[in-house]
């Protein structure tokens, strides 16, 4: 899991939410993300790639293992410097999640992996199918992974050119990453009892009505 620092997290949030806010929103979703890995039995190791000592301190609570990198270089860079210490290590499969889709639970984790017994690549999409959102890869280097708003379509179809096999999982939980303010109203209102949803009520912030 790529961690960006938290208190430069959530940027486009700037509009509803106080930088110290946006903090606490941003380790949050990463302390509900974690969780869910930590319970799917069939994970082997967990990573963490980040520099952010919070994020660090969290992780090595719970025996994750963490990956630093020296500077903030942003998802796809940080997934790629996993990538080759995985690889080195011997890892056969790869799953990557964002720190920013709180709503995941270890039965969406196990419902990838056990995806992935049957295809060398699963890919989740988010909700608008333009971001990539999970992604399991056997090896962990199979696939060239390039994040981003539109990362999706690029992603599947650079799998079936290498002839990968390849499964498109469609999981709500996952599907919500929480990066623009409607991202943030839609969480609020979604029926779960997560870290996140606390810190919101904590907050006092409540979706904008319509």
């Amino acid at each position: 899991m790529p961690v960006k620092d938290f208190a430069s997290a959530k940027q486009r949030l700037d509009l509803v939410l106080r930088p110290e806010d946006r903090r606490r929103l941003a380790e949050a979703m990463f302390r509900d993300v974690l969780g869910a890995l930590t319970l799917a039995p069939d994970l082997d190791l967990i990573a963490i790639v980040t520099k952010d000592e919070q994020a660090i301190s969290i992780a090595t609570e719970i025996d994750v293992s963490v990956i630093r990198e020296s500077e903030n270089r942003g998802e796809t860079e940080a997934v790629a410097l996993a990538t080759d210490v995985l690889t080195e290590r011997g890892v056969q499969t790869m799953l990557v999640v964002p720190g920013d889709i709180p709503l995941i639970t270890k039965e969406d984790v196990e419902m990838v992996i056990q995806a992935g017994r049957d295809a060398d690549v699963v890919l989740v999409p988010a909700h608008d199918e333009r971001g990539t959102n999970a992604v399991l890869l056997t090896p962990p280097n199979s696939l060239p992974l390039r994040f981003g708003n539109d990362s999706f379509r690029p992603h599947l179809e650079s799998a079936r050119t290498r002839g990968l096999r390849t499964t498109i999982l469609h999981l709500p939980n996952v599907g919500l990453d929480v990066d623009a303010p409607a991202d943030l109203a839609t969480l609020a209102n979604w029926p779960a009892q997560t870290r996140t949803h606390a810190v919101l009520k904590e907050m006092k912030w409540e979706a904008p009505c319509r």
